[in-house]
């Protein structure tokens, strides 16, 4: 039998010793945290004010819907302001990009297509669930923000599967919405203000990098046409922007020091 101290890391030497033996010197090559990746308090604030941001962007269509759903705003008010607002964000957008000329009339053919399609379609989407209670309405629309809230990407810049799953859930939730307002031209316009908002939105955003003041100026007009709504609503936002501005990214800061990355023989090779 070959003893203990002969005992090498090659399994076609150990003959004689339990598979599941090791020595003292199989955790010589042990290391620790050798790949350290530290978030600093910046880089956490920020990607707090990322998740804010979609916060924001959500609690802004349902306070359009309130709008449009209580008659406290004409479909064409709400068109139209939409609409400047987009093209200011499309400049911002496209002074940013190369070919863009050839830029600008590829998309514009893609918004004619979409306001005959979607004018044309309004009544039907408007129908669509109208014999579905109020209340599974909302339900649904609030499940399916929620997914769309989960899955958005709020580091990483390349479209997947995941960002997918977010405009997929958030657009089909606005589309639900469409069926508790009274007319065709509000549904239109809630639908055009969602395309905006879950679509084009996310585009701008990627080329945008101050992502905090981008964040506080949708957070204090977020929470100024919250408080004409309800004052209730309005405290819950402000938590839940100090959670996730500030309480959340400090803890992450301070749990950093208990991680550990161990790095030893049992890791895979690699080859140099």
């Amino acid at each position: 039998m070959i003893n203990a101290t002969n005992w090498k890391k090659n399994l076609y030497e150990n003959y004689g010793l339990p598979d599941n033996y090791t020595d003292v010197s199989f955790l010589e090559e042990l290391r620790k945290n050798i790949k350290p990746h530290s978030v600093t308090v910046k880089e956490a604030i920020n990607l707090g004010a990322s998740i804010s941001i979609q916060f924001s962007i959500v609690i802004l269509f349902v306070i359009v819907f309130i709008w449009l759903n209580n008659d406290w705003a004409t479909p064409n008010t709400i068109f139209i302001i939409s609409t400047i607002l987009t093209i200011i964000g499309y400049l911002k957008y496209i002074l940013k990009s190369c070919k863009m000329l050839e830029r600008v009339s590829k998309d514009l053919r893609t918004v004619l297509i979409f306001l005959a399609f979607g004018y044309i379609l309004s009544p039907v989407l408007k129908t669509l669930t109208e014999t579905i209670s109020t209340d599974t309405i909302y339900a649904m629309t609030i499940f399916m923000f929620l997914i769309h809230l989960i899955f958005s990407k709020y580091g990483s810049t390349n479209v997947s599967l995941s960002e997918s799953l977010s405009i997929t859930s958030s657009i089909f939730g606005s589309l639900m919405l469409t069926s508790r307002l009274s007319t065709p031209s509000h549904a239109f316009s809630l639908l055009t203000v969602a395309v905006q908002c879950f679509v084009l939105l996310p585009f701008l955003l990627s080329k945008l990098h101050n992502k905090i003041f981008i964040s506080n100026i949708l957070a204090f007009g977020t929470l100024y046409l919250l408080c004409n709504i309800s004052a209730t609503l309005s405290y819950v936002f402000v938590s839940m922007l100090i959670l996730v501005h500030f309480i959340c990214p400090l803890w992450y800061i301070k749990c950093q020091r208990y991680k550990e990355n161990i790095y030893g023989p049992w890791d895979e090779a690699v080859v140099d």
